[in-house]
């Protein structure tokens, strides 16, 4: 009878990575989809309660919730589209042979560098209604000063504001990486037929770039609908809930509140959100594709 040898030095060598990947990701998931089902209080420690659905029906049911919601989707849909015009704006101009282009590029892609919480810090200052420097400028312009982020109206385009300063780059970088993949024959070919520049980004340029346009576009929808801490730095989701987000939202009740149980439930919500959102975008993209 042969023998078959098993080497187990791979297997061993991975083992660390998996105990690591275990205990930091699918230990944390199952634990907390487990306390999405409980009722547990981090200020009343002691056995936790099974409630079954009931933290999710009272999550559904609460207005505020579906406010959060709103909050969350105006903040995420507007700060992602305003990244994608101006990133893809960007991404034409330094496509072209610019002088001074590797310098200006660095500046451009500086603010991405820079730690969110204090993004949320350099525009709370900006912001600032006595010495703030957004209204001095407009001081200059003989408009009476704003308090940006203590009116409803305004706070939540401030926050807007501050998170498309610091995430443009990333779509600049990344549609700018795919402009200059694309082959340079077909934009020769385009020219000696004629097309104009607008006729060649329609139907040429913009077509070529969908890969990488749904990758960046997915990419930081679910960055932005999870914005944490420069909304907790400018606004603390205020005034009111004009500006709280579904991570605000779930902090508040996780760690304010010692709803623990609510919170996982909120979490789990979110998570199945995001999905849906991506699977939907997907299958939009694909029957567009298939047009």
């Amino acid at each position: 009878m042969m023998k078959i040898k098993v080497n187990l030095a791979p297997y061993l060598l991975l083992s660390g990575a998996v105990a690591v990947l275990f205990v930091l990701t699918i230990y944390p998931l199952i634990f907390s989809l487990a306390l999405s089902f409980h009722k547990w209080s981090l200020t009343k420690p002691g056995p936790w309660r099974f409630v079954g659905l009931l933290n999710y029906v009272s999550i559904v049911t609460n207005p505020v919730f579906w406010q959060i919601i709103l909050n969350t989707s105006i903040f995420t849909f507007s700060a992602v589209g305003l990244q994608f015009t101006i990133g893809l704006g960007l991404a034409l101009l330094f496509s072209r042979e610019i002088r001074g282009q590797n310098v200006l590029r660095s500046i451009v892609v500086l603010p991405m560098m820079v730690p969110p919480i204090l993004v949320g810090l350099i525009w709370l200052f900006m912001y600032k209604r006595d010495f703030g420097i957004i209204n001095y400028m407009l001081g200059l312009l003989k408009i009476e000063p704003i308090a940006w982020l203590s009116k409803p109206l305004s706070a939540m385009p401030a926050v807007i504001l501050a998170d498309t300063w610091q995430w443009t780059p990333f779509m600049f970088l990344l549609l700018l990486a795919g402009l200059r993949s694309l082959p340079k024959e077909i934009y020769e070919s385009s020219q000696i037929d004629g097309a104009s520049s607008w006729q060649i980004f329609r139907y040429v340029s913009l077509p070529l770039l969908k890969p990488i346009i749904s990758i960046a576009i997915i990419i930081r929808f679910m960055d932005a609908f999870r914005v944490f801490d420069k909304i907790f730095q400018l606004t603390g989701g205020g005034p009111g809930v004009a500006t709280e987000t579904i991570s605000l939202y779930i902090y508040r009740n996780g760690f304010r509140y010692f709803n623990m149980g609510y919170a996982a439930a909120l979490s789990y919500l979110a998570v199945i959100m995001i999905i849906a959102f991506s699977m939907i975008y997907i299958g939009v993209l694909r029957r567009v594709g298939e047009r």
